[in-house]
């Protein structure tokens, strides 16, 4: 974006200052719509849901990784390393246990709905 500012010397920044705003991305000023994309939210919520459980697996894989690696081997691994691998994985746990509550909540008011 481009901004040219007009600043009259002596008269203060409230009084005879103006500032010129001029767009130069063509997508915020021309009529042209934005490209349409398909509607398919269930698929992409299903995408969405398997890959954040799939991360969540790999986080847990990795702080068990970690942990075994520090019992077998302590001097090849540091434990605030261990302990930020676990806190990760605890929290994404704890996110996909509140992410699957609140589905299983919504589809059980939706069954009572009648």
């Amino acid at each position: 974006m481009d901004i040219k500012t007009n600043y009259q010397v002596g008269q203060g920044i409230g009084k005879g200052s103006s500032v010129v705003m001029k767009t130069s991305n063509p997508l915020h000023i021309s009529d042209v719509a934005a490209p349409v994309q398909s509607d398919d939210v269930a698929k992409s919520f299903s995408d969405m849901l398997a890959e954040t459980i799939g991360k969540t697996n790999d986080l847990q894989i990795e702080s068990e990784g970690l942990t075994k690696k520090m019992i077998y081997h302590p001097e090849s691994v540091d434990i605030h390393t261990v302990m930020i691998a676990q806190q990760k994985a605890e929290v994404a746990l704890t996110f996909t246990k509140a992410v699957r509550d609140e589905a299983i909540k919504a589809y059980r008011d939706l069954m009572n709905l009648r």
